[in-house]
């Protein structure tokens, strides 16, 4: 296939191939949706823009950035993942036309995210009570999102408290499946992205907040126990109901950009910064526990990795500023 023109009309087919393009190479499905979400954003704001999509130059690029640094005020992390977005994209272009220019590694962000960590990189006591507090609260919320709402505060709430207290990251809390709770113990059975598993223990009110999520699913499109079925379900407001996939004969599971959509929302009625993300949640948990004066080997251990030598930033960190607990 050639892209003689990027156009408004030409955009969707041409994202359509490169995503067909990313699952062969074998990137996995939540990777290419999210890749196509900061595509669509990105042309969305030239189209706004009134940006023809085939002349674009470096200078169009270096605005978009500054706009999501300035305007969104996205982190470093969101930045680096965009450019990378962006110039595979335009790679993918430009082989299958030669005459298409990739200008993205031209542009001023053309570096990779610093690992160096700050104190926004964190969320105080005083963010954290407001964040939860939050979620079970109905102010500022539309007729429509109302409605929903006793159906998805416990849920909300207890994704949040996962990441803050138990130190998930997004993937490993949307990837949770029925078969890795055990109510009766209070356990929860996690699984990370190197193939490892680590066993949880939830506090008993967490456990009951995570029970009372789980039975507000009505019966009919509840997950089953034991099974596959995923534990966080998608929820469809306009038939307000959490969804239901006949096809498979399994409900649906909750996708990270329905998360992260759904924490910039309470994040945002909570009044905190923009940009506060699912990241912030568990590095806020690792530093804790630094602060409690658990060994390296033991967070490892608690927080899934492979290696304690991504820990090390959180202690360079403490070292370098003198912080009460968060």
């Amino acid at each position: 296939m050639t892209f003689p023109n990027l156009t408004i009309a030409t955009l969707p087919d041409v994202i359509l191939q490169f995503a067909s393009h990313l699952n062969s190479k074998g990137r996995k499905e939540s990777t290419i949706k999210r890749y196509c979400y900061d595509l669509e954003d990105c042309f969305r704001y030239f189209k706004k823009n009134n940006e023809n999509f085939n002349l674009l130059q470096v200078h169009h690029f270096n605005d978009y950035f500054h706009y999501l640094t300035s305007e969104r005020q996205y982190n470093e992390k969101t930045m680096h993942r965009i450019f990378v977005v962006l110039n595979q994209f335009y790679k993918f272009l430009q082989s299958n036309n030669s005459s298409i220019e990739n200008f993205i590694p031209f542009t001023n962000y053309a570096a990779g995210p610093s690992r160096a960590l700050s104190s926004d990189d964190f969320i105080t006591i005083e963010e954290e009570k407001k964040l939860v507090s939050i979620v079970q609260s109905t102010s500022d919320l539309s007729e429509k999102q109302l409605k929903a709402r006793p159906f998805l505060m416990d849920r909300n709430e207890i994704m949040i408290r996962l990441m803050l207290f138990y130190g998930l990251t997004l993937k490993e809390l949307i990837d949770l499946q029925m078969r890795d709770i055990n109510f009766a113990l209070n356990e929860l059975v996690v699984h990370s992205k190197e193939g490892s598993k680590r066993t949880v223990i939830l506090k008993k009110e967490d456990r009951i907040l995570l029970y009372n999520y789980f039975v507000t699913i009505p019966e009919p499109v509840r997950p089953h126990y034991h099974t596959t079925h995923p534990l966080f379900v998608a929820f469809d407001f306009n038939r307000l109901t959490f969804h239901w996939v006949y096809d498979t004969d399994s409900p649906k599971a909750l996708t990270e950009i329905a998360f992260q959509k759904m924490l910039r929302l309470e994040v945002k009625r909570a009044g905190l910064r923009k940009g506060l993300c699912s990241q912030h949640l568990r590095n806020t948990f690792i530093l804790r526990k630094i602060q409690d004066g658990l060994l390296m080997e033991e967070i490892q251990n608690l927080v899934g990795l492979k290696t304690p030598v991504s820990l090390k930033r959180y202690e360079q960190f403490l070292q370098e500023n003198e912080l009460p607990k968060i």
